[in-house]
Formats: structure tokens, sequence, C-alpha cells
């Protein structure tokens, strides 16, 4: 998740299209993408497929931390979350993004991804900063597209389940909060994806001026447990993916930001626990 610098977070005005229930835009924006960032470093960097892989092995991130799982061609994935709150103890931006998708972690190309934040805002003027949660989808290189709050409110303890799923050229994103309400939208991508890793991840977003970019804070959301992930219908550790638990490091790879758990539930569930900004 790229966001470019100077944006209005709490108003929601950093980078995407904000829709209603049927899907047509009432604000839009220019983002980059919930892509992973690279390291400077040659052993601490955001998308694993940039340096050696191990099989089966730990990544360091600058900006996620979870799963990833590479092997075959990836058709569907799927997971769900219970949405935590972000603890604001400053007056400042930090955020914290949890989602699904392909492609995020094999190439930088195409990411395909839907999930949602749970972030701190800086209060102006008058208005208190505080906690803000949301829901969003992203076809990168498109901009990530943010839904409205008032049509798909998302709070604290809500119940969220997400997929992304390819059919040919299409794909489908899927996301449900409880019973509350329910969103799907159907894209297609800019250029043909190679689907070639699934991913259940926590984010430190990032924003942007121009070209130059950097991991913001990460808010405290405490712990998340991703339970049901799958991809192909086939839990993380199945034995045809080669899979990869990411820890989120700052640059030198001596603090975690945030730290996923070993595997549980027969390979379908995993707990992230937050460290530090």
């Amino acid at each position: 998740m790229i966001r470019p610098l100077g944006a209005a977070i709490g108003c929601m005005l950093f980078g995407a299209v904000m829709v209603g229930p049927v899907g047509g835009p009432t604000m839009v924006r220019a983002s980059l993408a919930h892509a992973p960032l690279e390291a400077t470093s040659s052993v601490h960097f955001a998308n694993p497929g940039h340096g050696k892989k191990p099989a089966n092995g730990t990544q360091g991130s600058l900006d996620w931390a979870g799963y990833a799982v590479t092997g075959p061609v990836y058709s569907n994935v799927s997971g769900s979350w219970t949405e935590p709150a972000a603890s604001c103890t400053a007056n400042k931006v930090e955020q914290a993004a949890f989602w699904v998708g392909i492609d995020g972690y094999s190439t930088t190309n195409t990411v395909e991804q839907i999930g949602t934040d749970s972030d701190c805002t800086k209060g102006k003027g008058k208005k208190a900063g505080g906690p803000n949660y949301y829901a969003w989808y992203q076809m990168f290189p498109l901009s990530d597209v943010v839904l409205s709050q008032s049509l798909y409110p998302v709070a604290p303890g809500d119940s969220i389940a997400a997929r992304v799923s390819v059919a040919g050229s299409t794909y489908t994103l899927t996301i449900t909060d409880g019973s509350k309400w329910h969103f799907s939208t159907t894209q297609t991508p800019l250029v043909a994806p190679p689907n070639s890793s699934a991913e259940w991840i926590a984010e430190a977003p990032s924003s942007c001026n121009g070209t130059k970019c950097k991991v913001l804070p990460l808010a405290n959301f405490g712990s998340i447990t991703f339970t049901g992930a799958s991809a192909n219908g086939q839990a993380i550790s199945w034995s045809g993916f080669t899979n990869y638990q990411i820890n989120m490091t700052n640059k030198s790879g001596k603090k975690t930001k945030a730290q996923p758990s070993a595997l549980g539930s027969g390979g379908t569930a995993f707990s992230v626990a937050w460290k530090s900004n």
C-alpha cells in the first residue's frame, strides 16, 4: 500500500476512488499501490522475490508481516480476521492494513488485493485525530479503491472475510463484514498478471512524494489472527506450496515491528503481533 505525502488521511483523500454500493466513484485520487517497498539492505527487503528465497523459510520486510506461498498458478486466495482496534496515543499518522491477495510476493508489476485498515489520524485545528477504520481493494498498477465508510462501515471487533479469485482474465474481489454488509467487484487488469503467489499480510503502508517513498509508522493494532487462510482451496502449509513467514523489521533488521506466529489449525491460521512503530 503506497500513499502520497501530504494527504488528508482522516478524510481518506490519500489517493484512490471511493465507491458506493453500485461501484460508482465519488472521489478520485492518484496513489501508487499496496505493493511492498524494497529495502536498501540486501538481506532485509519487502518483496522477497527480489532476493534469494529459502525453501519454506523466513523473510525480512520493511512493511509486511504474515505469510506468502508460491508454487502453482493461483486461482484464488481467502482469509478471515477480526478487525483490531488501533491504539492511538500520539497525535500523528500511523497506519496498519490487513489483506489477502495474489502476486504481491512474486512481483511488484501486478497485485490484486482486498482488505481493511486500522489507522491513526492526526488532528487538524479543532478536529481531533484518532482511530479510523475502512475497507479497500486494489488492482495495481491502478489506484486503490476505498469503500464508502457510510455504506461499508468497519469497526473494531467486526468479523471480516476476504477473497480474491480469477477466471480467465477476470478477477473477483470480495469482502464481507459479518452480517453488516457484503461487497464484491469484478475487475480486468491492465496487464496480464502471473498469478504466481498468494499472500495473507499485515502491512505498514507507505507514502510517496513523486518517486520517493517511505514506510509510515505502523499503528499499534495489538494483534490480529488470520483464519481460514487458503489458496486454491489448500492450506498455507500444503506440501504443494513453498511458504514463507515474513517478519516486519526496521532497515537494520535489529528491531522487529510485527511478528507472525507459527501456522496452526492445520496450516490455515496464524497471528501477527505488533511490536513497535
